[in-house]
């Protein structure tokens, strides 16, 4: 498993999910199977869709490929992002055992939820972690120099103020 080309593959996703929600709240809307009560709370409802399923995916996707360029460096992000999907299961799993059986359908979200989730957590945990290089400081001689000139300074005598 090629980290940078499945963190891609799964950014992807991702941000098609959230450009998805962003340009067709109505059809998430529908797919969730959720409805407004009256036309007058479609506009709020709609936003609430745009926001949650369209800008956050949106960008957990863009993040997830930014991620993809370099995974070891990001291991965290790629680590957190997988946290939150994994996070949308367990709570998917807890109205489960809270509500009762959802359905094939939310079946399938819990799973498409682990899959993603345990993809980004098993990808920030198996990259290689790229080794630091500490970059060496001045001379020895000029720290000891800087640190004798900080420790020899004596400060000015105080002046008598006069009146």
């Amino acid at each position: 498993m090629n980290p940078r080309i499945t963190t891609i593959v799964v950014g992807l996703i991702i941000l098609g999910l959230g450009l998805f929600g962003l340009v067709k709240p109505l059809a998430v809307l529908g797919m969730i199977g959720l409805s407004f009560m009256n036309v007058s709370d479609a506009a709020g409802a709609l936003g609430e869709i745009r926001a949650t399923y369209g800008g956050i995916f949106t960008v957990m996707g863009i993040y997830t490929l930014i991620s993809a360029m370099d995974p070891a460096l990001h291991r965290g992000r790629l680590l957190f992002i997988g946290l939150l999907w994994l996070g949308a299961c367990a709570g998917r799993l807890f109205g489960v055992y809270v509500d009762g059986n959802p359905g094939v359908m939310w079946w399938g979200a819990a799973v498409f939820e682990l899959l993603v989730g345990g993809t980004l957590v098993l990808v920030s945990q198996s990259t290689p972690a790229e080794p630091v290089v500490v970059q060496p400081t001045a001379a020895p001689a000029l720290d000891r120099a800087m640190r004798d000139a900080e420790t020899a300074y004596e400060p000015p005598p105080p002046v008598a103020p006069t009146v």
